[in-house]
């Protein structure tokens, strides 16, 4: 299961026990993470912290409760964590700027917080639309690239095959000496969710052979990303003897990457 799809099995998590007590280690099993590092990716992917979120929902849905119910506002800020009305009281009227009684009693449309979707989250957290776009993840890759042109190479892993590069290290030239692309972007791989699984670039000789054995799911997905961003130099999918299914893409430099899936 890959990060996006883990993080929305905790938000299904999180709205099915809404009501109930949540706690981030409880909520982080679900994405099979550590607290932690589930709560950092959390607020990268989605935008607001994982206490915010939580609120958010509980305060949406007892606005909706208290316009649409006789219920009692009491039993309404018990349902939804509150130990006091007043502190249920405090919360709700900075969330929706009218108090819970004016709520009710004037029937005004109250703000409201929807549930995520991680899957459809663009705009400031663009990186998940992309993977979403991509459609195909890396399991396995080599550690060692060279390269001559670091810009024009990086340029190529991004709009070829949808990678997240960075060049860290330059020369007195301003040439680029020393990079890392990578298959997910750098702040979930800097907070040491998975193993590295990108390419170190160096500046040096490139390689003309095949600089890479990648395995990958969904091998068909990759080779119409690739195909669809305009890169022709990609052979055609092949069954092997050994059952799995290999593609190779020649890189800008004339390197050789070899997909392959396991069926």
């Amino acid at each position: 299961m890959n990060t996006i799809n883990c993080i929305q099995r905790a938000v299904d998590f999180i709205e099915d026990n809404i009501c109930d007590e949540l706690s981030p280690e409880v909520i982080s099993s679900q994405a099979y993470m550590s607290s932690f590092h589930f709560q950092r990716v959390f607020s990268i992917l989605c935008g607001v912290s994982l206490g915010e979120y939580i609120r958010n929902r509980r305060l949406t849905l007892a606005g909706i409760e208290i316009g649409r119910s006789n219920t009692k506002i009491i039993d309404i800020a018990f349902k939804y964590g509150y130990e006091s009305p007043e502190s249920f009281s405090r919360a709700f009227t900075r969330f929706h700027g009218i108090s819970p009684m004016m709520a009710r009693s004037q029937k005004e449309k109250l703000h409201s917080f929807a549930k995520i979707s991680v899957q459809s989250i663009s705009g400031g957290n663009q990186m998940v639309q992309g993977l979403k776009e991509r459609g195909y993840v890396v399991k396995e890759n080599a550690p060692v690239y060279y390269t001559k042109n670091m810009d024009k190479t990086a340029k190529w892993f991004e709009d070829v095959l949808g990678w997240y590069a960075g060049i860290d290290q330059r020369n007195e030239n301003g040439d680029g000496t020393y990079g890392c692309v990578l298959p997910l972007p750098n702040e979930i791989h800097n907070m040491t969710l998975l193993p590295f699984n990108g390419f170190h670039m160096f500046y040096g000789e490139p390689v003309e052979q095949t600089v890479a054995f990648m395995r990958v799911d969904n091998i068909n997905n990759l080779y119409s990303f690739v195909k669809k961003n305009g890169w022709t130099q990609i052979s055609e999918i092949t069954t092997q003897p050994w059952g799995g299914r290999e593609c190779d893409v020649t890189t800008i430099d004339g390197g050789t990457m070899r997909f392959f899936q396991l069926d």
